[in-house]
């Protein structure tokens, strides 16, 4: 069993809890969809965790791996996608959900030199699955932004 697996399990399980908990404040049928991702969030953490059980009675003993899950960490690479994901919420409130989230993809893709087909592909891609996604299939409303919200 690695420690670093552990942790992660421990986390998914109190991010479920957190969100569990949450949606209780939901209406009653806006609570279907969230409680069937989180149920899928519990099955999977649990799968995991019973194999990492089962590895932990064949080999009796927990491996610290932290030192081999950070190899090759880049604090400049993690800082800068850091600053980009802030940046991210505060275009989302100016502007409004799919400004933000164009950006933030192109910035992105941009970042790690992705050929530029690609890119163009990608944010098709998502804006297409967000849009029926969130506005078609959920009929959940994205934020409009502040100064987009007053035009639209």
């Amino acid at each position: 069993m690695k420690r670093t697996d552990l942790c992660i399990c421990v986390f998914m399980y109190l991010f479920s809890a957190f969100f569990l908990f949450e949606t209780q404040k939901f209406p009653e049928g806006a609570r279907h969809y969230p409680h069937f991702v989180i149920g899928l969030l519990v099955l999977l953490t649990t799968v995991r965790m019973t194999d990492m059980v089962k590895v932990y009675f064949e080999e009796k003993r927990v491996e610290n791996d932290v030192h081999v899950a950070f190899k090759g960490f880049l604090p400049g690479q993690f800082w800068t996608m850091f600053a980009a994901f802030l940046g991210f919420f505060a275009l989302m409130y100016f502007f409004g959900f799919y400004v933000a989230s164009v950006i933030y993809i192109l910035f992105c893709l941009q970042y790690f030199r992705i050929p530029k087909k690609y890119m163009a592909l990608v944010l098709l891609v998502m804006l297409v699955l967000t849009y029926f996604t969130f506005s078609w299939f959920l009929n959940v409303p994205l934020p409009k932004g502040e100064i987009l919200g007053e035009f639209l």
